[in-house]
């Protein structure tokens, strides 16, 4: 059925895009040493509702080009799945950054909400990750529950964010004492290669497919 396949690619999609060390993923982690794991879990909210914002402007963006979608599938998926390999092999070689400045001083969760929705916000190549996973894994459908379908995909996004964010603020400050630079750099590091893998899994059955 529909609905499962869509909730279980759509949490993956969720924790892919938010698992990456980025300026977002330091604040996110700062904020959870310092402030407490709630600061943490809702920083990662706003986070979240950020990239939620472009993944619902990719999906309709994607929604309005379905036939050209549907036409050239094949050079779509391949484009996709070479955007995840491009955004896998940037991660591997990016170096986390503790240097982010956080301008909110206190504890107000509407600021801390607010602070990091735009701070995400600023980094709108987000965009072109979803449109990767969208066209590579046919997530938009063309079909009369399209409605439906986008409810769905986007809860679904949602739900693979926050538990994301919740798991990274738990372990965390269960590793408190083992946090550095250079565990962020393994971490991305193996997440890379998870999005390595990823893309040419992709391509492989892509060409298997229309082979």
């Amino acid at each position: 059925m529909w609905i499962v396949s869509t909730i279980g690619l759509g949490i993956l999609i969720g924790v892919l895009v938010s698992a990456p060390m980025g300026p977002v993923g330091v604040l996110c982690i700062r904020r959870t040493l310092h402030r407490g794991r709630k600061a943490g879990i809702i920083t990662g909210v706003g986070a979240l509702i950020s990239d939620l914002l472009y993944a619902t402007l990719t999906y309709k963006g994607v929604s309005v080009v379905l036939d050209f979608i549907y036409r050239y599938e094949f050079i779509l998926q391949i484009l996709g799945s070479i955007l995840v390999l491009s955004f896998g092999v940037y991660m591997y070689f990016s170096i986390p950054n503790y240097d982010v400045r956080d301008k909110v001083r206190d504890n107000n969760y509407w600021r801390l909400l607010s602070s990091a929705f735009f701070f995400a916000l600023g980094n709108p190549l987000i965009a072109f990750v979803y449109l990767a996973f969208f066209s590579r894994y046919n997530f938009v459908p063309d079909t009369p529950t399209l409605g439906l379908h986008f409810v769905v995909a986007m809860l679904s996004i949602a739900l693979g964010a926050f538990l994301w964010w919740t798991l990274i603020t738990y372990l965390v400050l269960r590793l408190k004492e083992s946090v550095s630079l250079g565990g962020l750099r393994i971490f991305n590091r193996v997440l890379a290669l998870v999005f390595i893998g990823i893309s040419i899994l992709g391509l492989a059955m892509s060409i298997v497919k229309f082979c």
